[in-house]
């Protein structure tokens, strides 16, 4: 029997956060609030799900090859895409020549079953870290300024004494740096998936999530489907507020919504 794989942030691992809250106790992972478990069940069909709260695009990459070299019945990927202005951090404490393996991260949760494989990251492993991080609201009133001579040179941003965010959010973040990422790794999961056989989904959950309009920018995806609808539009074409569905934090959604996803959505996604 072929599996489905999918891959995404909170949105896609039955995410639930306690509004007013912060820390251990605030927020819990795989309630049964998820479109991925209740595809894998209207379909009978085994399911893998890779996903944890707050990544970024950039890791997707790692996880669906991870995917595919743990599994060799996929076929087909549904990959929520997540947003921009997300980044990863790493520290390697053996400052090692090598590349570390691409399941090092990898934890197989305890509640996994064979039908539904449930996998997240670790952010500690031995002497390595990953940890995610995002810009937050407030972040964006600390622009550095710009000033560029050809001659003598950058002199704002100063690369030594402005913060770490104030650079990588006004000079990498919101730039074609960040978008030109993200579209090379579109090109690598269009290939990955044509390799191993499976058709590749991708989507968003809500009409505040822009990308760019051009897929194709690195080449032609011969394996890819790209949503011309997000959730909340689709949903909303059939009548469907997805505002009624909120959990407590107004952002991440109940059981029923997510139904919705896996017995409406999901099936329109195929035929495009």
């Amino acid at each position: 029997m072929s599996r489905a794989l999918f891959i995404g942030d909170s949105q896609t691992c039955g995410y639930w956060s306690h509004p007013t809250k912060v820390g251990p106790g605030s927020y819990s992972y795989w309630n049964d609030n998820n479109y991925a478990e209740i595809y894998g069940e209207d379909n009978n069909k085994p399911v893998a799900i890779y996903a944890m709260a707050g990544v970024c695009n950039r890791v997707y990459t790692d996880w669906l090859a991870n995917m595919f070299k743990k599994y060799d019945d996929i076929d087909e990927v549904f990959i929520c895409l997540a947003p921009f202005n997300r980044f990863r951090l790493a520290f390697d404490g053996e400052l090692s020549d090598e590349i570390i393996p691409i399941d090092y991260f990898t934890e197989k949760m305890s509640a996994s079953d064979g039908v539904v494989d449930r996998y997240c990251d670790q952010t500690i492993q031995n002497e390595k870290i990953q940890l995610f991080q995002k810009s937050r609201d407030k972040d964006y009133s600390n622009f550095p300024g710009l000033d560029i001579d050809m001659g003598k040179g950058l002199a704002s941003p100063n690369l030594r004494k402005n913060t770490y965010m104030e650079v990588k959010l006004f000079f990498e973040l919101n730039t074609f740096l960040e978008k030109r990422d993200f579209l090379l790794d579109v090109y690598v999961w269009d290939r990955m998936c044509a390799e191993h056989g499976a058709k590749l989904y991708l989507f968003n959950f809500t009409e505040r999530l822009k990308f760019p309009s051009n897929f194709e920018y690195y080449g032609k995806l011969n394996n890819t489907v790209i949503a011309t609808k997000t959730v909340e539009a689709y949903l909303a074409d059939k009548l469907i507020d997805h505002t009624k569905f909120y959990l407590e934090d107004n952002e991440h959604y109940n059981r029923e919504y997510h139904k919705y996803i896996s017995d409406k959505y999901l099936p329109w996604l195929k035929t495009q």
